[in-house]
């Protein structure tokens, strides 16, 4: 498995001891509770994504003529765009694998002259707004044009209610009016539309400024002619809201995980940056997605050397549902392969490729339906899926065949769930034998083995195609969706402490408790015997969200809090997160692990 930072946050508290004053946090009666099954408050806010019925066919006709926008348009970052990409990798076939329900086709847009449109009128506003800034979209710029080369006219709060009064034929920029009376334009991408936009006129056609020096190369070298925005498609506003549900149930924002079958557990996989050598040559513009992902995962490990209990060769979709296959050592009951992975190590992005196996005989639609699990217990668990497009194929024309079919259906989970696509079939075109070796199934890597030098020699196999275009995903949910992690992990680790110390350990003093053994980022344990309290809050009326067996093996994640007496910890534990007492001044209840 991998992770730093993935590509993808509750409370905890102390023992099993009534809240009452002046007693110990330790429940001394020797009963064991039971952790509560309370979500926590990040769950009950989790946005949900439910996958919408669609029928996807994808031709080798390009879609769209006018640029997205490229660079942030939250005044932090770069965009995430979502445009449609013609992918250009499948034949034009209506999908097997749809959802049970009957799809509905849209109506295709009709543009009109643009000599005929009227000019654009503000429309009144209505109890019902006709668009607004999407929840998580606070800081949206409104400039005089469409395209990031248009001057900043102001920038809109989460939720400012919009009126939609034009567009570029893309649907990339929206013209709209806000409440104030203003009329600028906005990027789609972070405005939720509840109007018909075929209804709209286009008025405008989008520019984008000139790309920075430190702009990634348009090129990916294994494919000539493919740029990046065509490999690392449809990061959205909605990665962003798995990553902020992801940090509040713990997940780890530096960490990532591999999720698959012989292709993602080989070792020719990202491994060797995580252990050397490995050259970006003209791709140092990685080098900074590389170390943010660099961890330490859940389990202390390098994301992109660390194992994976989620890939294992000859692996299908069905086995990462399957708990019988999952590590009897590492994960608990009922617990799936894919659960017990984002639960060891608590990734914020998950790369998926599963389905080579699937396709040499189990069913389009259960594969689909396996597909869709997959994602959204990724989802659930906070963790921003990233979907591959599978390898081709050259056995024989049936298994060729049926690879071109599972990737429609890889594409139209992830346009369903609206999540990123990372077309690796794509990128392997330009690639002599289609980046495959003599197999025909598994990728081709170089002769020396140097999978992670990223020439024009090595660019000719298929693993460091792999690798490359795998790290520009992760660099694009870098830029795009991750971009104050860091600011946010100092935060939560530099929380004022009661007593009014510094949040330090080292200068952390709490009158009553004994001095602290655990740091943030670290593994601890319940010493053994009886158990501890987890609670929503470090105090010892706060509500509680669970409790810890004694030996139970946990993750700090904040703290330490001095509040009633108590040096408090933040702790994730069995995939819930609570605060939890360290002990009295005469004995520990909770230690470093191993």
């Amino acid at each position: 498995m991998m992770a730093g930072g993935a590509i993808l946050l509750a409370a905890l508290a102390g023992c099993n001891f009534s809240p009452a004053p002046a007693v110990q946090e330790q429940d001394l009666s020797g009963e064991q509770k039971t952790p509560t099954p309370a979500a926590s408050a990040a769950q009950e806010t989790t946005p949900t994504a439910t996958p919408t019925p669609i029928i996807i066919v994808v031709t080798n006709t390009p879609t769209a003529t006018t640029a997205p926008p490229t660079s942030s348009d939250l005044g932090i970052r770069p965009t995430a765009t979502a445009t449609e990409v013609d992918l250009g990798f499948l034949p034009s076939r209506t999908p097997t694998a749809t959802p049970s329900s009957t799809p509905v086709l849209l109506p295709a847009s009709t543009l009109l002259p643009s000599a005929t449109l009227p000019a654009p009128t503000a429309l009144p506003y209505t109890a019902t707004p006709r668009a607004q800034v999407c929840a998580t979209c606070g800081g949206l710029r409104l400039r005089d044009r469409p395209g990031t080369a248009g001057t900043i006219l102001t920038t809109l709060s989460a939720e400012t209610p919009l009126n939609v009064v034009g567009r570029t034929a893309d649907n990339t920029w929206l013209q709209v009016t806000t409440p104030d009376g203003r009329t600028g334009w906005v990027a789609a991408s972070y405005v939720e539309v509840h109007v018909n936009l075929n209804l709209v006129g286009v008025s405008g056609v989008a520019a984008n400024a000139s790309p920075t020096p430190t702009t990634p190369p348009a090129q990916v070298a294994g494919g000539p002619g493919a740029a990046v925005s065509e490999i690392v498609t449809g990061i959205t506003a909605h990665a962003r809201q798995i990553f902020l549900a992801g940090q509040a149930r713990g997940n780890l924002a530096h960490a990532f995980s591999r999720v698959g079958d012989s292709i993602t557990a080989a070792g020719q996989f990202l491994n060797q940056i995580g252990t050397g050598p490995y050259s970006l040559g003209e791709y140092g513009y990685l080098a900074d997605a590389i170390s943010f992902f660099s961890g330490p995962n859940g389990r202390g490990g390098n994301p992109f050397s660390a194992p994976s209990v989620a890939a294992y060769p000859g692996w299908s979709t069905e086995s990462l549902l399957d708990p019988s296959l999952a590590d009897p050592n590492l994960c608990q009951p009922e617990e799936n392969p894919l659960q017990c992975e984002y639960r060891l190590n608590r990734p914020a992005v998950a790369l998926i490729m599963i389905g080579t196996n699937d396709a040499g005989g189990l069913p389009t639609e259960t594969y689909a339906a396996n597909l869709r699990r997959i994602v959204q217990i990724s989802i659930d668990m906070g963790v921003i899926p990233v979907l591959s497009t599978l390898p081709p194929k050259q056995v024989d024309a049936w298994n060729n065949a049926r690879v071109d079919e599972f990737n429609q259906v890889i594409v139209a989970t992830a346009r369903a769930f609206d999540i990123p696509l990372w077309n690796y079939w794509q990128a392997l075109q330009g690639v002599p034998n289609r980046g495959l070796s003599a197999d025909g199934v598994h990728p081709s890597a170089p002769p020396d083995n140097l999978n992670c030098h990223f020439d024009a020699e090595h660019l000719a196999y298929g693993y460091p195609v792999r690798n490359l275009t795998a790290l520009q995903a992760l660099d694009q949910l870098w830029r795009q969706v991750l971009y104050d992690a860091d600011t946010r992990e100092a935060a939560n680790a530099q929380q004022p402490l009661e007593s009014g110390a510094p949040s330090s350990p080292a200068a952390y003093q709490c009158p009553g408790a004994p001095p602290p053994r655990l740091a943030v980022g670290q593994q601890g344990r319940v010493t053994p015997g009886l158990p501890n309290r987890m609670r929503s809050e470090p105090s010892l009326s706060a509500a509680e969200v669970g409790s810890i067996p004694g030996e139970g093996v946990f993750t700090v994640v904040g703290g330490p809090v001095c509040a009633d007496g108590y040096t408090w910890w933040q702790v994730s534990y069995a995939g819930t997160v609570g605060w939890t007492a360290s002990g009295n001044s005469a004995e520990y209840w909770v230690e470093p692990s191993g």
